[in-house]
């Protein structure tokens, strides 16, 4: 939304079959993501921060849940000849599938927000952003309610793993504008990972960037 990518499943698509409304999705969004009034400088500006910012000791992972790749693009077009210390992987995980033409069973299956969670079948690509989430010392959520299946079946798995894995007790920032959203998605993260520390951040993703993520460099994460 900070880059005014805005589009929706429009409601009478509901009609469709499950393959026909992916198609769709695909074509439609993919035209979206073209149109001239996209902005991606704020994804960009974040970028350039983790790469200017980042604590020696720390590298990012970077893990979607949303169908667009704006901010796998923007990585690309920065021109990486070799991995930069700051990253772990230069690719975007895409949980629930991605728009973009690339036919590999290493990729996560295209999910509709009205799925079940069984229809979540394990990829390499979700496999190796979740094993490394379970090992994250901080997350930063943005902009997610958890409301459909396919998403509280992270929460589910995180939780089933909190015990042993460093992730529960780690540092999550819990990003959102709307305050009851915020308060209801924090609630849900602390349910999953009751010994983890949850810092709601009430303020859009944009602001937070152009603020210099100042709960990131509170924590040590950015310089």
């Amino acid at each position: 939304m900070a880059c005014n990518l805005r589009w929706g499943v429009p409601s009478d698509w509901a009609r469709l079959s499950r393959e026909i409304k992916i198609d769709r999705i695909k074509l439609e969004l993919r035209m979206a993501m073209d149109a001239p009034d996209v902005d991606c400088s704020v994804i960009r500006n974040y970028l350039f921060q983790l790469e200017s910012r980042t604590s020696q000791s720390c590298a990012h992972r970077l893990v979607t849940t949303n169908w667009d790749y704006l901010l796998q693009r923007e990585i690309l077009n920065m021109g990486f000849e070799t991995l930069p210390k700051w990253l772990l992987s230069s690719h975007v995980s895409h949980l629930n599938g991605t728009i973009e033409n690339l036919d590999s069973d290493y990729r996560s299956p295209f999910l509709l927000e009205e799925d079940l969670g069984s229809q979540r079948w394990a990829t390499p690509e979700a496999d190796i952003a979740y094993n490394e989430m379970l090992g994250a010392k901080c997350v930063v959520v943005v902009g997610m309610s958890f409301e459909c299946e396919t998403d509280r079946f992270l929460l589910a798995a995180m939780h089933r793993a909190e015990d042993d894995v460093p992730l529960g007790e780690a540092l999550v920032i819990v990003l959102n504008l709307d305050q009851a959203a915020l308060d209801k998605v924090s609630k849900r993260i602390k349910a999953s990972l009751p010994r983890a520390k949850i810092w709601p951040v009430r303020q859009s993703f944009e602001a937070w960037v152009d603020e210099g993520m100042p709960e990131l460099r509170a924590a040590g994460f950015l310089n």
